[in-house]
């Protein structure tokens, strides 16, 4: 039944035209099913009849109304109105109901297209209160519809006239379902300003007590900029990452894909919001909804489009469409252009410009949160860095140049910004550079090309500051870039073809400078700074030396750390003591002595913070922090690691380092069991890999905070984040990491009750690692959670052929636990599938006998297990298996058999109680159950449960006195 418009041909009967409604709504909304609805209705006419054309012209409104063309629906409804003022009696109550219920739509319809005169709609409305009057139904659906009118055409007092009369009616059988009541009541609150009101009313939909088809996916769209506005970020995240999924691709959400785009561009998500509208790039000029909704979802667009231009990204390709280039410019123009266009229609059907209003206002919407990590990918939108402020009016270049002087001298991050202002003023005032101030801008930039990895750039610099330091009789910095200059050629990333031969060995370098130093000609920090480029070049030596010369070069880098130490603590450089400690600390972990480099690497930390350097304390706080995590003391880890998260975070800190600490807090809170806390630094952490541009660190990030997410009970932010971070899991991560990711994501799909997502996503894993002969345990749970995630799912089939391969698997891998519970849900699976596929009675007899046969399988696999491990507790899988064998058999009228194996095993267990109590009462429940109901012995049943209410008495197994106390008063 696949086709155009003759598709139904077949259609001969009203059995065959009952098969072929089921057909129409098994189809997605869109045009597709609309074409199907209305070739159903071609062959009702066909076949004839009141009743089967009511039918079908009911599944053409449904159609057009959930697939973008609700306006149709006013001509099908307008129709069936006139077939049921004509025959009434050949309506039947539920065709009737239909009706009336259908009806309450038409006035959307009809608001929706700005082509209908508000006074049809009125008209309509008026003829709805009549019917409804008549028919003597509540009148709350015809105040909800009025509601709609005024609120549509800025009549805020009519508005809330109708919602207060809305709120005030009974419900009724045609009220509509309370999660859409709740969503438009919401709606309107939010409206007014009343945010906590909304989310109120939100509450039963989002927490997923209300539901119906179009919920919870739009109630969670709307829900995000009152919760942003509010303050509740994480469960606006939240509510982004499971609703985005449900709503993406679909006409019939078509504008809560709006709403999700314009949350990304007011929460400095612009990446995300632009990665969102590309997907939907043929919504943009090409309508796939009603022009109202089309009107919401650019609306939404053309927010985040006016964030870019405004970010400087104007030129920035965000999705292609018809007449535009692509960039954000051009599609905010289009979009632009096209809203408008549709607000002026509504506006001047309305007349008044509320509608044009309303889009301005959203419009001009600015960010309500900086930047609210989400954890998933998204293309890159650099924010513009912030100008070096201009100099105020009157500061000369020579007090630039002190300033830039002092900030090298501090050791501060931004020394060479200071530098580079200074080096902008004098361009743009034309003035003229001295040798002296060229000398220390070299020296700046030097540093930041070598640091960031441009060596061949940084020593070019250097041999320019030297030979500037010398030319304006300022020694001791020239050696101090000579001695750069040497060590940066021996960098491990160094090419062979570099080389600094202008500059003279180390030992030359210093011997001179001690030299210097003792005549007054050089500073003290200038040695003490040469004295440190002696022991990185000691340590790159030491790294590098084969095994017969390690010990040499060990001893070399020991004696440069003890003479930068002594030399530092000397001249009271408290900086210079933190590198000696952290040098110190490295020698140490290279002995073993790990409560030694803890030491050396707090006292380091100490240094550096009483030197007044957060930067360097942050750095130093990096490193303790990661070596106290990795030698189990997560507490201390993360104490230290909070206390330097500010330095890194700072104006001028280093992205990279606050990133790695970071991704350092998030393990220490995880290890200390704070998950929350452990989310929130990951989301940020990954956030900040992302605009370094390191993708490893940031897909690392992103599947640790879903791990995270699935820990705190939270699966459909787990299932968004890891869905999308898949591509990058397949690139850049190991192939037990891919494995583990989609077990996870399957996992997840299945708790949120997507079981037909999580069946392929587990399918395709579990055949991932049997092609790549992966961990034979990895093997077994994939091919294990594989085949009950397809029972759950309902593909039975799948699922049959699936259970012995996993069981198999389960067994080499040497968990007969797991091998036990597959056989007990295969033979679940036989026994609830006992009909599929049309089985006639004697082939879901044999597939009942076939499943309760697995049953005594689980048991044979318990009596040929081995001992007891992690795996296998098999006196809990034995009662377990005799509570679900018995329970199987009665359900399946095999009563003197279910009786045996619940006699037997409740008797078995009393005198093991309390442990199993629980299991206890089931088992005493289903043999006193088939004694009185199936046996008629409802005595021998009573005796039998006092009998065992005596046993739990005695034995304090409280549980299972409770449950046999409720039985015994239903059998009574």
């Amino acid at each position: 039944m696949t086709g155009a418009a003759d598709m139904y041909d077949e259609v001969i009967d009203d059995a065959t035209f009952e098969r072929a409604r089921a057909e129409v709504r098994e189809r997605p909304y869109g045009v597709a099913r609309s074409a199907a609805a209305e070739a159903l209705l071609a062959a009702a006419e066909r076949l004839g009849g009141t009743p089967l054309v009511a039918a079908a012209l009911l599944e053409t409104i449904v159609a057009y109304n959930y697939g973008g063309e609700s306006p149709k629906s006013a001509v099908s409804m307008g129709r069936l109105l006139r077939l049921y003022d004509e025959q009434p009696g050949e309506f039947s109550p539920g065709l009737t109901h239909g009706v009336y219920w259908h009806l309450k739509w038409v006035t959307s319809s009809l608001l929706a297209a700005p082509e209908v005169p508000l006074t049809t709609i009125r008209s309509f409305l008026d003829d709805m209160e009549r019917r409804f009057r008549t028919a003597g139904h509540s009148m709350r659906p015809v105040h909800k519809c009025r509601f709609y009118l005024a609120d549509h055409t800025g009549d805020k007092a009519g508005a809330a006239a109708e919602f207060a009369a809305w709120m005030a009616a009974d419900r009724d059988s045609l009220t509509d379902c309370d999660a859409c009541e709740r969503r438009e009541q919401g709606r309107w609150l939010a409206e007014q300003g009343d945010d906590e009101g909304a989310l109120e009313i939100f509450e039963p939909t989002l927490s997923g007590m209300r539901t119906c088809a179009e919920e919870p996916q739009i109630t969670i769209a709307d829900s995000l900029l009152p919760l942003i506005r509010l303050g509740r970020l994480d469960e606006a995240r939240t509510n982004h990452l499971r609703g985005y999924r449900l709503v993406r691709g679909s006409v019939s959400t078509y504008a809560s894909v709006g709403r999700h785009i314009e949350f990304c561009a007011l929460t400095g998500n612009e990446g995300r919001g632009v990665e969102i509208t590309a997907a939907h790039r043929t919504w943009l000029a090409s309508p796939a909804a009603d022009a109202d909704v089309h009107l919401a979802f650019l609306g939404g667009v053309g927010v985040l489009l006016r964030r870019l231009v405004a970010l400087g990204r104007g030129g920035m390709r965000v999705a292609g469409a018809p007449g535009t280039d692509g960039t954000a410019a051009e599609l905010l123009a289009l979009v632009e252009r096209d809203a408008f266009a549709l607000a002026a229609r509504f506006d001047a059907r309305n007349g008044s410009d509320f509608v044009s209003g309303q889009l301005r206002t959203r419009l001009a919407a600015k960010p309500v949160v900086a930047a609210l990590p989400l954890g998933v990918r998204s293309v890159l939108v650099p924010t513009p860095r912030p100008a070096e402020p201009a100099p105020e009016a009157g500061t000369s270049l020579d007090e630039l140049a002190e300033r830039a002087r002092a900030s090298v001298k501090a050791g501060h991050p931004g020394s060479r910004a200071a530098w580079e202002l200074f080096a902008t003023t004098a361009a743009e005032r034309g003035a003229a550079v001295t040798d002296r101030d060229a000398a220390d801008l070299a020296d700046a930039r030097a540093i930041d090309l070598v640091n960031s990895g441009d060596l061949a750039a940084g020593i070019e610099q250097l041999r320019i500051a030297a030979e500037l330091f010398a030319a304006t009789d300022r020694p001791g910095p020239a050696h101090v870039a000579r001695a750069r200059a040497v060590v940066s050629v021996r960098h491990p990333a160094a090419p062979e073809v570099l080389s600094a031969d202008w500059a003279p060995g180390l030992d030359a370098t210093t011997a001179d400078l001690v030299h210097l130093v003792s005549q007054g000609r050089a500073e003290p920090a200038d040695l003490v700074s040469v004295l440190a480029a002696r022991m990185t070049a000691a340590r790159l030596a030491f790294a590098a030396a084969p095994e017969e010369t390690q010990a040499a070069a060990r001893a070399a880098y020991e004696a440069e750390t003890d003479r930068l130490a002594a030399a530092a603590a000397h001249h009271r450089l408290g900086h210079r003591i933190a590198e000696a400690g952290e040098a110190r600390a490295h020698l140490a972990v290279v002995d073993g002595d790990h409560q030694r480099a803890e030491a050396e690497l707090r006292g380091a930390l100490t240094a550096a913070a009483a030197a007044e350097r957060p930067w360097a304390a942050a750095s130093t706080g990096r490193l303790l922090g990661g070596f106290l995590l990795h030698h189990g003391d997560a507490a201390g880890a993360e104490e230290v690691l909070l206390g330097v998260l500010d330095a890194a975070q700072g104006p001028t800190h280093d992205p990279a380092l606050y990133a790695d600490v970071l991704a350092a807090l998030t393990r220490a809170s995880a290890v200390n069991g704070r998950p929350a806390a452990a989310a929130e630094y990951a989301a940020l952490a990954a956030q900040e890999f992302d605009r370094l541009g390191d993708r490893l660190g940031a897909v690392q990030c992103r599947v640790t905070l879903a791990a995270l997410f699935k820990d705190l009970d939270r699966p459909a932010d787990a299932a968004a984040i890891l869905e999308e971070s898949l591509p990058e899991v397949d690139e850049l991560l190991g192939p037990d990491d891919v494995l583990h990711n989609r077990w996870m994501l399957g996992t997840c799909l299945s708790a949120t009750g997507h079981a037909l997502e999580a069946a392929d996503v587990l399918v395709g894993a579990a055949a991932r690692a049997a092609a790549q002969d992966a961990d034979p345990g990895i093997r077994a749970t994939l091919a294990g959670e594989a085949a009950q995630t397809l029972a759950v799912a309902e593909r039975r089939t799948e699922a049959g052929a699936a259970f012995p391969e996993a069981i198999r698997l389960a067994g080499d891998a040497g968990r007969a636990g797991a091998a036990v519970r597959l056989t007990r849900a295969a033979a679940w699976n036989l026994i609830d599938g006992q009909y599929d596929d049309g089985a006639d009675e004697d082939a879901a007899r044999a597939k009942v006998d076939a499943g309760l046969a697995k049953f005594a399988d689980a048991m044979a696999l318990l009596d040929a297990a081995a001992e007891d491990g992690p795996d296998l507790d098999r006196a809990h899988e034995r009662t377990a298996t005799e509570v679900q064998w018995s329970q199987a058999l009665w359900m399946e009228d095999r009563n003197d058999e279910a009786l045996r194996i619940a006699d037997r095993g409740a008797t078995r267990l009393e005198i093991g109680l309390p442990r199993f109590e629980s299991q206890y009462a089931q088992l005493v429940t289903v043999a006193a159950r088939v004694e009185k109901h199936e046996f008629g012995m409802p005595e021998l049943a009573r005796s039998r449960v006092d009998a065992a209410l005596l046993v739990a008495r005695t034995l304090r197994a409280a549980e299972a006195v409770r449950t046999l106390t409720e039985l015994r008063e239903e059998l009574a």
